[in-house]
């Protein structure tokens, strides 16, 4: 029982010894370490006078790889959290955080900070304060991450001397150097904010654009911006912007843009962080971003008018044109031994049908759409009823091609070439090629009209006036120097035999545009079109028999011309009032889905890389362009190759949400491809005529 008496006096002897001789160890624990982490508590000076201010802060120091969070830590995590006792009499202000870095740990993304951060706190102690030695703790919280995830928390001690106004403490350079690189408080009128209804977000950076390489946002609240889409500095006509999506969750909350910006500089690759809050301002849709071909970008009126005459002389090879080729073609073969003057006025009323068309056309576009109506180039085939107004009107055409009957004398004086008939011929003539090409896109005209559009309508009509003079250009030429045709013989019975076999592509133009309303419309529908064709030939036929004069008896044929065109007639306006009976259409092939904007964002919001086909059944262009490229299976394993999700944009009749989204790309007609990277970067709009070269260099960036 002694020996137990002797040891507990002993034990009790060496505690007291050692509280009054090391009572620093016992009052101060100011660092802590704990798993993977190490903790400080430090202070600009060692003694402070009563009345003054001083900075404390919280070192954190982690292990490589390790992190912490930022006030708000993302998709998942919890933020790091300090709570003070102190003495009476002793103020702290805010917690001040330092602009965070990205972390992604499996599909998540983080905010937070790696390696050493130190948080500041402002210290204010009153001027009534005695001297002397006070206690000061820290109640340090926080949730460290790397493969894993292990919640901390420890207590920080220190004892402030309050006198006289101390030295500075070897840690004073870190708080100075922390409080330096806190986020300063952006000017009001810089970084301004804009949302749009399709759910963008863009942070204008115009005041800094020329020393920025890299920038990022980090927001303050969970219900701001998507954290998963990547976000993209990108240049518009103001200057740079940084973009991104917005959170699903900011339809409801409609809150402010609270956040931390943070940039880096192009020359000196130093980092800037700004403390921002600012209203967005609301939009439709954002200025559009885009990476075009290398020659179709666009900068100025002039430039869109000299690519118009391009693309109009362009335009005559597409396959939009070249159907209806024949009609002209027969019109300048044997034109040597006419007179100048015929050759003359002859292309001059062919010139004039060509543009005043385009610019009838343009004009219309442009006043539907100051009325609102969301329309493009080439409209006009997207009404049902011009579609089957070609239709009769080609199939007429190539009957008489065929030599079933004649216009006039012979099918010659439509392509324009004798007298006031042949003269206004050549002006129809015009006209009917403008009106069968407008559907398409050739190269440059796209960008040309998409530039102009978005100008006005004295820049419009410029450009559309520009695409009559390039598209007429080689028919006038042809026609003034008929000798440029060294190839054709002379004049001979070969021409009618010739005129013959040109019936074939108008017939081919008769069946495209039957498949094209077929496409609008209904089965039914097109099977009331075939009737009623069966009856329009069946009436040139007998016009035919009178004209050659076959026949004896002309009363029952003309009762036969009469019954047949009655028929045809009734037919098509028993089929023009029941146009408006369309159908849904779908997408052919599994590999391409139905376009819609917010299928798009959500595919690229799952960092899936997107090819668009803008499409229209009535663009020839569409389908060659779609037979040879995007049907081709290297085409194809290339794009399940590189995982990209194919929509088609089908805009073969109206439709506003389409027309809208090519308005962003600068365009006004089909066709458009847009491939939009898997990293967000901007979209990249490719050729209207397509190549497979094309495509595969879109995955070798």
């Amino acid at each position: 029982m002694r020996s137990k008496i002797y040891i507990f006096a002993i034990v009790w002897l060496v505690v007291v010894i050692l509280s009054v001789f090391f009572p620093a160890h016992a009052a101060d624990r100011s660092g802590v370490s704990n798993q993977h982490v190490k903790l400080d508590l430090i202070t600009e000076f060692d003694r402070v006078s009563p009345g003054q201010e001083l900075h404390l802060g919280v070192r954190v120091t982690l292990e490589e790889d390790w992190h912490i969070y930022w006030k708000n830590p993302g998709d998942t995590g919890l933020p790091t959290r300090v709570d003070w006792l102190l003495p009476s009499k002793f103020v702290v202000g805010p917690m001040l955080w330092p602009a965070p870095s990205r972390f992604k740990l499996e599909n998540f993304v983080n905010f937070g900070y790696g390696l050493t951060v130190i948080f500041p706190f402002q210290l204010k102690i009153a001027e009534d304060v005695l001297a002397g030695r006070y206690p000061i703790s820290a109640d340090v919280s926080w949730l460290i991450c790397k493969d894993l995830c292990i919640p901390g928390e420890a207590e920080l001690f220190m004892d402030l001397q309050v006198g006289d106004l101390g030295v500075a403490t070897a840690d004073a350079s870190d708080i100075e150097n922390a409080l330096q690189e806190m986020p300063s408080q952006a000017p009001k009128d810089w970084f301004d904010v804009t949302v749009s209804q399709d759910g963008q977000w863009s942070l204008d950076l115009s005041r800094i654009d020329s020393t920025v390489i890299s920038a990022e946002f980090f927001p303050a609240r969970s219900d701001v911006i998507s954290y998963q889409v990547p976000q993209m500095l990108v240049s518009v006509a103001a200057g740079m912007t940084l973009r991104g999506r917005l959170s699903s969750e900011y339809a409801r909350s409609k809150t402010s843009f609270e956040g931390v910006l943070v940039v880096t500089d192009k020359a000196s690759g130093e980092t800037a962080s700004y403390d921002l809050r600012r209203t967005p301002r609301e939009l439709i849709a954002l200025e559009s971003t885009i990476r075009s071909v290398p020659n179709q970008s666009i900068s100025s009126l002039w430039l869109a008018i000299c690519f118009a005459l391009v693309g109009g002389v362009i335009l005559n090879l597409m396959p939009c044109v070249l159907p209806v080729v024949a009609i002209k073609l027969m019109s300048l073969i044997g034109q040597e031994g006419r007179p100048i003057s015929a050759r003359y006025w002859d292309a001059v009323s062919f010139a004039f049908g060509v543009v005043l068309t385009f610019c009838l056309i343009g004009g219309a576009l442009l006043v539907m759409r100051s009325a609102g109506d969301q329309i493009g180039w080439g409209f006009q085939l997207q009404a049902p009823e011009m579609v089957l107004g070609l239709i009769v009107l080609f199939f007429v055409l190539a009957l008489n091609m065929s030599g079933l009957f004649e216009i006039g004398t012979s099918l010659q004086r439509f392509g324009g070439i004798d007298g006031a008939f042949g003269r206004w011929s050549s002006l129809l003539s015009g006209a009917l090629v403008t009106i069968i090409a407008t559907p398409c896109t050739a190269p440059f005209m796209g960008a040309a009209i998409g530039f102009s559009i978005g100008q006005g309508a004295v820049s419009s009509m410029l450009t559309f006036l520009a695409l009559g003079v390039g598209m007429a250009t080689p028919y006038v030429i042809i026609s003034l120097w008929p000798g440029l045709l060294v190839w054709v013989p002379k004049p001979g019975e070969w021409m009618n035999t010739l005129k013959n076999l040109l019936s074939v592509p108008l017939y081919l133009t008769v069946i495209w545009l039957i498949w094209v309303l077929g496409q609008q419309t209904t089965i039914h529908t097109v099977s009331k079109v075939l009737v009623v064709l069966v009856f329009v030939g069946l009436s040139f036929w007998a016009m035919g028999k009178l004209q050659y004069r076959t026949i004896t008896r002309i009363g029952p044929w003309r009762i036969l011309i009469a019954i047949s065109l009655l028929i045809s007639l009734s037919g098509l306006l028993h089929i023009g009032t029941a146009l408006d009976q369309t159908i849904t259409r779908g997408v052919s092939k599994t590999e391409w889905k139905p376009w819609s904007s917010a299928d798009v964002a959500s595919a690229r919001e799952e960092a899936y890389p997107v090819f668009v086909d803008y499409t229209a059944a009535w663009c020839i262009t569409c389908q060659v362009n779609k037979t040879l490229v995007l049907n081709d299976q290297e085409v194809v394993a290339a794009f399940r190759k590189n995982k990209v999700i194919t929509f088609r944009a089908d805009w073969t009749s109206r439709d506003a949400e389409i027309t809208k989204s090519l308005t962003s790309f600068g365009r006004s007609g089909v066709p458009v491809y847009v491939f939009y990277p898997r990293n967000q970067g901007a979209p990249v709009v490719l050729s209207e005529v397509l190549r497979k070269k094309e495509i595969f260099s879109l995955f070798d960036r």
